[in-house]
């Protein structure tokens, strides 16, 4: 990802006909912070700022620029770092110490998803300088994704997530996998007793076995319609990004989690030391272990 920081390559630009403050709507909070299922690792935020007009890269430059001045003012600058990248559509605010903290703001507007795109339209965007609207209409699809998370999701759910969000990052079978794929998956895995507005009382473990469960059937290696996205108008298949090795690696990463949970080892799954209750327990041997599910040295 190219970036710029400290505002080198940009020209001072003049002051616009309209005040800036007229152009933005609304700022909103998306992605992982609302959903409250942000790892300790690494704190991550979005913020979703919304424009009356569809946002020009000339408006971003000025909204870059006032952010730096505004920091650069400020008595304590936390050591904050600023930086921008235009495909992107992004302004990343970063600070290393003492915890990693990154903040996206991310410029979109309604405009992008409510018109029907036509030659003329793309033809006024570029003459515009409108900044790229397939990044826009990403920013839209997020704040779809966190509304539906908000309204389906339990405690419970979140727990499970923030647990397969770890083996994630930690097992390279599970990495191909996005945050969206996997709230989908949690959820429709704690609904298969009926659907319904509200999930059934199932507990985090359980949950977890239904995940495990629903991918070592073999759910990926059918010719089945996929996984449907909630949150778009035409039918997406949220895993038909996924190759045929990546399918395969989940499936047998799968069977061998629920091997190890059947055989009260979970910890292994979880990545912590063996509790002192379970050391007499028999155990799966290390070698039985398919390679995708190892973790990272």
């Amino acid at each position: 990802m190219e970036t710029e920081e400290d505002g080198e390559g940009i020209e001072p630009v003049a002051a616009p006909p309209e005040d800036d403050h007229l152009i933005i709507k609304s700022c909103i909070r998306i992605g992982d912070l609302p959903k409250h299922s942000i790892l300790k690792s690494k704190i991550e935020g979005i913020l979703a700022v919304f424009c009356v007009k569809k946002p020009t890269i000339d408006f971003f430059e000025r909204l870059y620029m006032k952010l730096k001045m505004k920091f650069t003012n400020t008595e304590d600058a936390l050591d904050l770092v600023l930086a921008y990248d235009i495909s992107e559509v992004a302004i990343f605010i970063k600070r290393s110490e003492p915890v990693p903290i990154e903040v996206k703001v991310l410029l979109t507007s309604a405009l992008f998803r409510e018109e029907e795109v036509t030659d003329k339209i793309m033809v006024e965007e570029a003459s515009g300088r409108v900044l790229d609207r397939k990044a826009c209409l990403g920013v839209l699809a997020l704040l779809r994704q966190t509304k539906w998370f908000e309204s389906r999701m339990s405690v419970s759910l979140i727990v499970v997530l923030q647990l397969l969000k770890d083996l994630n990052k930690r097992i390279p079978a599970w990495n191909p996998l996005t945050t969206w794929s996997l709230e989908l998956i949690v959820e429709r895995c704690a609904r298969t007793k009926g659907y319904s507005s509200q999930p059934p009382q199932f507990s985090p473990p359980e949950v977890l076995r239904r995940v495990f469960e629903l991918f070592a059937s073999g759910f990926l290696l059918l010719n089945s319609p996929g996984l449907n996205d909630p949150c778009e108008k035409e039918p997406v298949d949220v895993l038909g990004y996924l190759n045929t090795q990546e399918r395969e690696d989940l499936t047998a990463s799968a069977q061998y989690a629920l091997r190890l949970m059947v055989y009260n080892q979970l910890y292994k799954i979880l990545g912590i030391a063996q509790p002192a209750a379970l050391k007499n327990l028999g155990n799966i041997p290390r070698s039985a272990a398919p390679s995708g599910f190892k973790q990272k040295v």
